[in-house]
């Protein structure tokens, strides 16, 4: 019997690290090409932090990730893009295997399915190789949910409450929507709790297991803003876009079409439905689930509800709902794992399921891997063949000044930035994704061309365009992108917000 379960568990975790393995190849190939936007602007605020200290003390912007801000910080604005990116991908990869870890315990099967989900869904493989603090921060995330249910399913030891919070702690220094985890977890914990011992001793116990989380938690929030408070600019925004519901439900529905391939005609009829089924499992927690159900229906509808609620701004960006991606793809792992573990109908269709989920998402991980997040660099490759040596360029928004010239920088192309009308042979514009980029514009009375484009994923990178002055240009390459009889468009100095 010792032997069979030996053997069994070396399979367990030979198909584990495959899928992991797999994972790796996928996130290094998606992090290849230069640093777009939101990148670039992390590596320059890294640089002129000047040192580690600078980092907290004198960046305090909406795009600091610190831990990450120091990686950058150490390897400097030349190194090459996959290095800047190598945290993210360590992460990642790290992340299949916690995340195995966590449902593997219940079910072999739901392991299995954790690991080869978290490995192939665009979601994570996107923020496992950016340089960004995502992937750190779901790492934590995951990290701090294995750690707390370990504790309420098999017993807190003395240090399990330190460890929370020394987890929360990097978690938060990694990106601060690790607020989202530690008081979802938090608060299942005291649920769990007031089930079998009563209120009273739930508070208790929540306090006793959660409460150093909770207060490293809110003292890296209050180390942030004092920060923030002493420095002479304050807490600076990339940008603060209106709350909207047309955004949200895009938002909500590139995550969710990401994370396990579900998407409808309507942006809010996928969401709608995940909810509608998290809101069930919240109520009433499957029996072969458990107080499991309650977590993962807890992590998925909590930031999304809070933001329906608060209408915040900038609730059209995917990636501040990343606990709801994490809560949706454990919630299908132990589906997914459930059915496989049966036989007949059950089992084909649990594997005709995951397969449809894996299929879905190698599509969107090769989309990813094909467009670099816009090429970030392809701009200032069109430069150099239309104006050997240097050129003035205009941006609209100026959001893009980031990306550019640390572009411009890493090639050792001479770049001038022309501010509002001021004269430019060229120009740089940001387009949304429901719109074609018009052929002709015209910028502070000069008629203008585009001459090359690309575009991002959903969930990250630029669609941008290049125009060129009309009166400096002659016959030159096909343009990539613009739809053909596009109305023009005017322009007048700076426009645009940038995104942090």
């Amino acid at each position: 019997m010792l032997a069979e379960n030996l053997r069994d568990r070396s399979w367990w975790w030979a198909a584990v690290a495959a899928a992991a393995f797999a994972g790796l190849l996928l996130r290094v190939a998606a992090a290849q090409g230069a640093l777009w936007t939101d990148e670039a602007w992390s590596v320059i605020y890294a640089a002129e932090a000047g040192d580690p200290a600078g980092v907290f003390l004198r960046i305090n912007h909406d795009n600091n990730h610190h831990l990450y801000s120091l990686w950058l910080q150490a390897v400097g604005t030349d190194s090459p893009s996959w290095l800047a990116r190598l945290p993210a991908i360590v992460a990642g990869t790290v992340s299949i295997l916690v995340a195995a870890m966590l449902v593997g315990r219940r079910s072999a099967w739901a392991g299995i399915a954790a690991a080869l989900l978290l490995a192939l869904s665009p979601t994570f493989v996107t923020f496992g190789s950016e340089a960004r603090g995502y992937a750190l921060m779901l790492l934590a995330a995951l990290v701090l949910t294995l750690i707390a249910t370990e504790a309420l399913e098999r017993g807190a030891k003395a240090a399990t409450p330190w460890w929370l919070a020394l987890v929360a702690a990097l978690g938060m220094l990694s990106h601060m929507t690790m607020a989202a985890p530690v008081g979802l977890v938090a608060l299942w914990v005291y649920l769990d709790r007031r089930a079998a011992h009563g209120p009273a001793q739930a508070l208790r116990t929540t306090v006793r297991l959660m409460g150093p989380a909770i207060a490293a938690t809110a003292g890296i929030v209050a180390l942030v803003f004092a920060a923030a408070w002493a420095s002479p600019t304050g807490m600076r925004l990339g940008g603060y876009l209106p709350f909207r519901w047309s955004d949200y439900a895009v938002a909500l529905d590139d995550l969710t079409r990401a994370t396990v391939g579900l998407s409808a005609l309507r942006p809010w009829a996928g969401p709608l439905v995940i909810g509608l089924v998290a809101l069930a499992v919240a109520i009433r927690p499957p029996q072969w689930l458990g107080s499991r159900g309650r977590l993962y229906a807890l992590l998925i509808l909590g930031v999304p509800v809070a933001a329906a609620l608060l209408q915040p701004g900038n609730a059209g960006f995917s990636r501040y709902y990343l606990c709801s991606a994490l809560g949706l793809l454990l919630l299908a792992s132990e589906w997914l794992g459930r059915g496989l573990a049966q036989a007949g109908f059950a089992r084909a269709l649990a594997a005709s399921a995951l397969g449809a989920i894996a299929f879905i998402g190698i599509g969107q991980d090769w989309e990813l891997v094909e467009s670099q997040r816009g090429r970030p660099d392809g701009a200032v490759q069109l430069l150099a063949r239309h104006s050997p040596g240097s050129a003035s360029v205009a941006l609209d928004p100026w959001r893009l000044q980031g990306m550019m010239t640390l572009a411009a920088a890493r090639s050792g192309y001479a770049l001038a930035i022309a501010d509002g009308c001021a004269p430019a042979e060229f120009l740089v514009t940001a387009q949304t994704r429901f719109a074609s980029a018009p052929l002709e514009i015209e910028r502070c009375g000069t008629h203008m061309r585009a001459i090359g484009s690309a575009a991002g994923t959903p969930l990250t990178g630029d669609r941008w365009t290049l125009y060129r002055a009309e009166r400096l240009q002659t016959a030159g390459p096909a343009v990539s992108g613009p739809a053909p009889g596009a109305r023009n468009r005017r322009l007048s100095g700076r426009a645009g917000v940038a995104q942090g």
